[in-house]
């Protein structure tokens, strides 16, 4: 097997044990506010894509930035 195809397979496992972990933070997240909304029942589906989108938008503004903007003093 090539060096090249090691490493996407290297690659992809790595994506695919992330996503687990995505999942959990998911559905903690989704708990916490399905419960500070009163626990309404019928809502899993708005309330899992609520999640995900707080937690994709935390991943893009997270620290450290990508780029380095040098010594500022």
């Amino acid at each position: 097997m090539s060096r090249e195809k090691l490493s996407e397979n290297a690659s992809e496992q790595e994506a695919a044990d992330a996503q687990p972990d995505l999942e959990r933070q998911i559905r903690a997240r989704a708990h916490i506010l399905w419960e500070s909304e009163g626990k309404a029942e019928g809502r899993d589906e708005e309330y899992w894509l609520r999640a995900k989108e707080l937690i994709e938008d935390e991943a893009k503004t997270a620290y450290p930035p990508t780029q380095s903007r040098g010594n500022r003093t």
